[in-house]
């Protein structure tokens, strides 16, 4: 099946609804298709080209951009599901760059770690899909300076999506001036497409959705499973770890750019508000369930809830929950009363429809951290 037969298949259910949009964009993913099936049925260089040391004409990728919840990991999902051969991989940009440091981790003494950790990719595919492609730290920076040009020199096709158009990547970062290089990769070996901002189709479901469920018994455990299998974009891994700032931290649910999590994986172990700000910029749903009542004995937990919401709220990221309490009756101790004030505000407005509709920030803004909670 093509990408936009799928497509076609997956326009006759009644949860899917035609955009214009992401017509045009099936319609690259299916041209891309055809022609990479079609240098796959070629077959391997001839001898003559193998001994003059030619290699095949590169099949360039593409690049979706555009607001949260526009589908874009449908597209990419859609694409690679169709891809009928094994040489291809699509993972989520941050776990795609967790996997480089982890790589070079192991080749401390090798002079040239990076080409032999992306000629390796290389040799294992031929196209690689990314989802959420954003960079944020001056380490992943550099890295895809050397990493992505390699990879391209290597014949790798590269199919990505983002919230960012390539020009604005790594905007205001440190020594941009040499990532620039990486912009003007992209740019010549993808095609660039907006899907635009006009429908988020994630909002549009969570709109007509409680999102915030009192009471922790079965109930409420059923609707906030139920709130998130609707929302999410692929199959998720279920109870695993992620790494945060080198540190693991468990998880009840994860598929792409939604996590879930219990409260007291988050707030009941040694976090720092750094964390939250790491979590904040790389997923753009969170889900956190048995939000406890707070009292005196939950102050260094109940601390560390009110950096994690300030970071969610931060960076616009969409919050879906189940607690004992409403907002304003979960903490009921004296010590940090004041600062949760600001917590209560931010939970009730988190829930609000001009929440929900603004666009995810990786860089966030407003609040000024006190000091971490360890």
């Amino acid at each position: 099946m093509t990408p936009l037969e799928s497509y076609q298949q997956d326009l006759r259910r009644s949860d899917f609804l035609p955009d214009v949009a992401q017509q045009h964009a099936v319609e690259l993913t299916n041209a891309l298709y055809e022609k990479l099936l079609q240098a796959n049925n070629q077959g391997a260089p001839s001898f003559l080209a193998q001994w003059l040391n030619k290699k095949p004409d590169y099949i360039k990728g593409l690049y979706f951009w555009g607001g949260t919840g526009r589908g874009k990991t449908y597209l990419i999902d859609c694409f690679y599901e169709c891809l009928p051969f094994k040489d291809k991989h699509r993972i989520h940009f941050h776990h795609f760059m967790l996997d480089v440091h982890e790589q070079l981790r192991t080749l401390p003494k090798s002079p040239n770690p990076l080409v032999i950790v992306a000629e390796k990719f290389a040799k294992q595919y031929q196209v690689l899909c990314l989802d959420e492609f954003h960079v944020h730290d001056i380490a992943d920076a550099m890295l895809m300076v050397g990493l992505l040009k390699i990879l391209v020199d290597n014949g790798v096709t590269i199919v990505a999506s983002s919230n960012i158009a390539i020009k604005n990547l790594y905007l205001n970062g440190l020594q941009r001036e040499r990532f620039l290089e990486v912009i003007r990769l992209l740019e010549q070996v993808t095609t660039e497409y907006n899907l635009g901002d006009d429908t988020d189709y994630r909002f549009n479901k969570l709109e007509k959705s409680t999102i915030y469920f009192v009471g922790l018994n079965a109930k409420t455990t059923d609707s906030i499973t139920a709130c998130f299998e609707n929302i999410v974009p692929t199959k998720p891994k279920h109870n695993r770890q992620i790494e945060i700032n080198n540190r693991k931290l468990d998880y009840l649910a994860l598929a792409d750019d939604v996590i879930w999590f219990d409260y007291s994986a988050l707030c009941e172990t040694a976090r720092s508000a750094h964390d939250y700000i790491e979590i904040a910029q790389i997923y753009t749903t969170v889900v956190i369930s048995n939000i406890p009542v707070m009292d005196e004995s939950y102050d260094s937990a109940a601390k560390r809830f009110i950096h994690l919401v300030d970071a969610l709220y931060d960076h616009n990221v969409k919050l879906i929950c189940s607690a004992e309490a409403e907002p304003d009756e979960l903490y009921i101790a004296k010590r940090l009363a004041f600062a949760f004030d600001r917590t209560i505000s931010r939970l009730t407005e988190m829930q609000t429809n001009n929440y929900l509709a603004l666009p995810h920030s990786i860089s966030g803004k407003r609040t000024v951290y006190a000091e971490d909670e360890q």
